[in-house]
């Protein structure tokens, strides 16, 4: 029986029920926590599908649950203002003592502004912020577009929670994003980032005078993996495959042109008798590319396309494969291997099934146990890799 208060709050915009991967993280953080909790976030209907299943994972531990309606746009002050307010006032209502914690995570990045506030007007005593990948850049290492911060109103009172260098740097770098990072870099009292890689990437951001100080606060936590209970539950067997047949599965969108076509082009060159003894499930809503591209290399029959699949049931599925697929991205603009480590490979890294990884040379993924490895755009290594991975049935 969970206590009546919970003295743990969490702010996250996106936030189960809805099917997004930051939601995921952030219940198998309170998972992983195991203490009573009070949540803020935002009603994604708009934009994200309903998941009942994550909702019933994270469920035992909360305590209350406030969704904030708002406008829900990614880096825009016409969304982000008013779930801060919101979730002030909820947080005002609700509660006479402050929280001894509030945990926040980006991406969206509104969850920090709010969880900033709380901290610095003292309604929390400490403040963790997580950031799921860096926050200024995409994948392939361009800018995210990010709106406008006004220096006004509500905005004026983080200014005034920082000293008067910081003051001037937010106020030259005066966006929603920039702000989601380097707010948090002053005012948090712990930050959680998933890959040492990523916490250099995001550190190359920030005026030196900020760096020594941001290092001595952050803590690298891969994304938590469940505990096998979540696996072995009502798990049923895999999709019927002739006996001796290797069965990969891969759950998400699968890009070809982001790596999965080096897999694919590797699956085409195995010799025929060993091509016919594989099958790659695929799990995503939207698989015309994928099936385009197989149906061209000629293994339309190794490559099939499966519904997604609720969450809990995801993990209980992918039990029943001999290897579960996943991939860095084809190129690091970074400076490094990459800074990016793919959030699935936490949740299969707690399935009995093997991980068969495409990596690049010294990224996050590559240096986690994996039972099968190859590097991208090692075509001819990814065939010898799956050559070994059929075989191993013999």
């Amino acid at each position: 029986m969970l206590e009546k208060t919970a003295d743990r709050l969490i702010v996250a915009f996106n936030f189960p029920p809805f099917t997004d991967g930051s939601a995921v993280t952030v219940a198998k953080r309170i998972v992983e926590a195991d203490v009573p909790v009070d949540v803020i976030a935002a009603d994604l209907s708009a934009v994200r599908s309903r998941d009942e299943s994550l909702m019933d994972l994270v469920a035992p531990w909360l305590v209350e649950h406030h969704t904030v309606k708002v406008p829900v746009l990614f880096a825009d002050e016409r969304s982000l203002i008013p779930f801060v307010e919101r979730g002030l006032r909820a947080v005002r209502q609700r509660r006479g003592l402050p929280y001894s914690e509030v945990y926040s995570r980006s991406m969206w990045p509104h969850s920090h502004f709010l969880a900033a506030r709380l901290r610095s007007e003292g309604n929390a005593h400490r403040w963790i912020a997580e950031f799921s990948d860096p926050i200024l850049w995409h994948v392939d290492g361009t800018p995210r577009p990010s709106g406008q911060i006004s220096l006004s109103g509500a905005n004026l009172r983080l200014l005034r929670a920082v000293g008067a260098r910081a003051q001037d740097f937010l106020r030259e770098h005066a966006t929603v994003l920039a702000w989601a990072q380097f707010v948090p870099f002053l005012l948090a009292d712990e930050l959680v980032f998933t890959n040492d890689q990523q916490l250099q990437v995001m550190l190359a951001d920030a005026p030196e005078w900020m760096r020594d100080d941001v290092e001595r606060r952050a803590t690298i936590s891969p994304h938590p993996t469940l505990p096998p209970s979540h696996y072995a539950e009502e798990r049923s067997p895999a999709l019927p495959t002739s006996s001796g047949c290797f069965s990969i599965g891969y759950f998400g969108t699968f890009y070809p042109n982001r790596g999965g076509g080096e897999f694919l082009e590797a699956i085409s060159l195995l010799p025929a008798h060993l091509r016919e003894r594989l099958t790659l499930d695929v799990y995503t809503a939207d698989a015309g590319r994928l099936l385009e591209v197989a149906a061209h290399l000629g293994i339309a029959d190794n490559v099939r396309k499966q519904a997604p699949l609720p969450f809990r049931r995801f993990l209980q599925a992918a039990g029943g494969y001999d290897a579960l697929l996943v991939n860095d991205i084809a190129t690091s603009p970074f400076g490094v291997p990459s800074p990016f480590l793919p959030s699935k490979y936490s949740d299969y890294a707690g399935s009995p099934a093997g991980t068969m990884a495409i990596t690049q040379p010294g990224s996050p993924l590559d240096q986690k146990p994996n039972r099968w490895r190859s590097h991208v755009g090692d075509v001819d290594g990814i065939e010898k890799m799956l050559t070994r991975a059929i075989t191993s049935l013999n």
